[in-house]
């Protein structure tokens, strides 16, 4: 490729965590949008920009990918919604899902 390729980040909300490495179950899920700045879209997750959570997601996670065919990179970092800062905050990559990649555009 003769041209560099612009990243983007991805958020991809979702229900709830899958109860093991077999099943994999996140419940409903959905893809908000993406930004070209990852603090930016880290941003949107802490203020829980256009109310994510739906009453509905409680996980979110935040995927880099390339523009162009393919281009998950599997940079990630995976959130948690709290009540009580009405927001979508970090945490660990759960086990279960170490194993999946590209979420928003899978």
């Amino acid at each position: 490729m003769d041209y560099e390729r612009e990243k983007f980040y991805f958020i991809t909300v979702f229900q709830k965590l899958p109860p093991d490495d077999r099943h994999f179950d996140i419940g409903a899920n959905r893809c908000w949008g993406f930004y070209k700045d990852k603090e930016i879209a880290a941003k949107a997750l802490h203020e829980n920009w256009t109310d994510m959570t739906e009453y509905l997601y409680n996980y979110a996670v935040l995927e880099e990918y390339y523009e162009g065919l393919c281009g998950c990179t599997g940079n990630r970092q995976f959130f948690k919604y709290d009540v009580k800062k009405k927001g979508f905050f970090e945490i660990d990559e759960p086990n279960m899902l170490k194993h999946i990649q590209a979420f928003a555009l899978g």
